[in-house]
């Protein structure tokens, strides 16, 4: 039954990837509105994805709607497919991902943003590209633990939430949880840290059984009048209340 279950979700995986490759060179050109074909496009491919898997998806609260600076925790690989699925979004990842095998050419011609480790000038320069996009109404969201944990939420750096102080726009934090049905912090599946490669993570999933992942959207603030920091103190305060760790 595990081989079978196996063997389907790789069959549909497959074709959610092969019809998403052939959507994106039809209608992405590097950027994410947020509305129109090109947005409905991109979460109906991260929508199959979690589909494919047999992953569910549950959402609490409403997000914002554009000129929007989502901050999350970060927990696992899936977490940028299941954010995906609800919100035409700009995703900052670091660059490697741009060079892996097709990944890297889907999430360039979706948006993504890339800073590089270490790099002088990473961290303005990605503040620039993010603020710029903010200036264009289209919306950004940040990682901004700047690693995936265990599900305890370390502290938000607050360096690049700078692009919503110099783009005036608008900040929601997001919450992101894997429930574990044993009682765990999170589900064991979901999990992607320390050396973990992409292939072990990748397994996991495709293995998982009752894996959902929960999305909670908290309150929106504006980035007028407001530090970088404050901005980021309150959206780690936020995903904290509402993953009741506070």
């Amino acid at each position: 039954m595990r081989r079978f279950r196996i063997g389907y979700r790789l069959v549909l995986l497959s074709l959610v990837v092969s019809a998403g490759s052939l959507f994106t060179v039809i209608f992405q050109t590097g950027s994410m509105p947020p509305t129109g074909l090109r947005s409905r496009v991109t979460r109906w491919w991260h929508s199959g994805i979690a589909r494919s898997l047999g992953i569910s998806i549950r959402v609490y609260g409403t997000p914002r709607k554009d000129n929007t600076l989502f901050i999350s925790n970060h927990i696992s690989s899936f977490d940028i497919a299941a954010v995906g699925s609800i919100l035409p979004v700009h995703f900052l990842s670091k660059q490697e991902v741009k060079h892996w095998p097709v990944i890297g050419w889907l999430a360039t011609r979706a948006g993504t943003i890339y800073i590089p480790r270490g790099g002088k000038d990473a961290a303005i320069n990605a503040n620039q590209n993010m603020a710029d996009i903010l200036q264009r109404d289209h919306n950004v969201l940040l990682f901004a633990e700047g690693t995936t944990t265990d599900g305890s939420v370390k502290r938000f750096h607050s360096r690049l939430v700078q692009s919503a102080v110099d783009s005036n726009s608008h900040v929601q934090p997001v919450a992101i949880r894997y429930p574990d049905p044993n009682g765990g912090l999170t589900h064991p599946a979901a999990l992607h840290i320390d050396d973990m490669s992409f292939t072990e993570t990748f397994n996991r999933l495709l293995k998982a059984t009752d894996l959902v992942v929960e999305i909670y959207f908290g309150e929106v603030i504006s980035a007028a009048d407001k530090t970088r920091t404050e901005l980021a103190r309150h959206a780690e305060t936020e995903v904290r209340k509402l993953l009741n760790q506070l």
